[in-house]
């Protein structure tokens, strides 16, 4: 054992940060389920219904 290799070096810390941050992410979104649902399906309903009433302005110069 005369090699004796740094265990720690800046690669292993970085992929330690980034597996930490993934886990507090994860913490986070489990305990924050329903809120970010539902401020998701709102955003995408809200968008939907944004096209939706452009599509019909730009329709009904046309009739």
């Amino acid at each position: 054992m005369a090699n004796n290799e740094n265990i720690i070096d800046s690669k292993t810390i970085a992929n330690m940060l980034i597996v930490l941050a993934l886990m507090l992410t994860a913490i986070y979104y489990l305990n924050n389920y329903e809120e970010i649902e539902s401020e998701v399906s709102s955003a995408i309903v809200s968008s939907l219904v944004d096209v939706n009433n452009s599509l019909a302005e730009h329709e009904a110069p046309r009739k």
